[in-house]
């Protein structure tokens, strides 16, 4: 299996090459309700997660939206 090198929240995780933001919220148990997922400072709707592949270096960000007032 190839790797490659990622940041989740600035902790830099080896993953499997040709993986999809998706498989890797997965992989990591991730929460996804309530959430936002950026990669490379880009916000990356919920509706592309499936899709949406990494590559070498790609940083990802996860935000939790908080209720309050």
């Amino acid at each position: 299996m190839t790797t490659m090198t990622i940041l989740i929240n600035q902790q830099p995780q080896v993953v499997a090459v040709d993986i999809s933001l998706m498989k890797i919220i997965t992989e990591f148990d991730l929460p996804d309700q309530g959430c936002v997922f950026a990669i490379n400072n880009q916000v990356v709707p919920k509706s592309e997660w499936q899709t949406k592949q990494l590559n070498q270096g790609d940083a990802i960000s996860l935000f939790q939206a908080i209720a309050g007032g």
